[in-house]
């Protein structure tokens, strides 16, 4: 089974790599050299500084949520297992391994996991909507059959929430229909907003360094968001998203060359950036016995 995931982890690898070069040969290679040059410093210096308040505003929402536990994180444990988790979104598709933020918090794992798994379903789930309402202003004739998909997604969630909170009594948390249980989930789905429109932002601003952006193609960048998070094919999504921002925001008036500069330019910051200093946080310690890929052993942190 082990050598199972490491050639399926291998192959995504290959795939990403692949993805990536074809965009980049069919944008070609010497564009992208002008386009760097041409970048305006102060877009991409303000997409950074979005970049870290977006960090801060996921550390604020996992904190809301981790506070539900009997024994809520400490903010070092809350900033560990936030950011051990970036780390193996590094290595994982779709950014998967962030579900793994349990195995840097010394116990509570399973209301952890679930936890967890409720914020990243939230941030994407708010993705899809934005998405959603992007593309029915571009697409008017679409309206209709969005608002019926949507009236149909709530009827279902409806009909099945007691199924998917049914474990969330068997984790020690608190009956999440209470007052105080509501409030938290409810600032967690603020926090969700807020910081995917940081990313939308931010990706705007990286169009700009890169040169003039149409008023339309703000309208497609959530959906290269959701194209991303539709298709969790590769580690660190590299080459799906930049395939989708080229192709997306092509239709949108954006040239391919600067899709992709500021599809690249958006991952060093946003995902290689947090991914890097979460393995700084965590390379050199044991966590609950498990001893990571990248760990050496060490004292358990308090």
């Amino acid at each position: 089974l082990h050598a199972l995931n490491m050639r399926a982890t291998i192959a995504r690898g290959l795939l990403a790599l692949v993805l990536l070069g074809l965009v980049v040969i069919y944008v070609e290679p010497s564009q992208m050299l002008v386009a760097v040059q041409r970048l305006d410093a102060k877009w991409v210096l303000l997409t950074i500084a979005l970049g870290l308040v977006a960090l801060g505003v996921q550390w604020w929402k996992w904190g809301q949520l981790s506070a539900l536990m009997s024994t809520p994180l400490t903010k070092g444990q809350l900033t560990r297992s936030l950011f051990g988790g970036f780390a193996l979104g590094m290595i994982s598709p779709g950014r998967i391994g962030e579900f793994g933020r349990a195995i840097f918090v010394a116990d509570q794992h399973r209301p952890v996991s679930l936890l967890t798994a409720l914020d990243r379903c939230v941030s994407a789930a708010v993705t899809m909507i934005l998405a959603g309402i992007a593309l029915a202003i571009y697409l008017p004739m679409s309206r209709w059959p969005l608002l019926l998909l949507t009236l149909l997604t709530i009827s279902v969630a409806l009909v099945t929430r007691e199924k998917i909170f049914r474990l969330w009594g068997n984790t020690g948390l608190p009956p999440w229909d209470e007052a105080a249980s509501r409030s938290r989930l409810w600032k967690n789905g603020a926090g969700a907003i807020l910081f995917n429109l940081l990313f939308f932002a931010q990706l705007y601003f990286l169009l700009l360094a890169g040169g003039q952006v149409p008023a339309a193609a703000i309208l497609g960048i959530p959906l290269v968001f959701a194209a991303k998070t539709l298709v969790p094919l590769a580690p660190m999504d590299l080459g799906v998203r930049e395939t989708a921002a080229v192709f997306v925001l092509g239709h949108f008036g954006i040239t391919s060359v600067i899709a992709l500069q500021a599809s690249l330019l958006l991952f060093a910051i946003n995902v290689l950036g947090p991914g890097l200093i979460g393995l700084a946080m965590t390379g050199t310690r044991r966590w609950q016995g498990v001893c990571l890929p990248f760990s050496s052993p060490s004292t358990y942190p308090s």
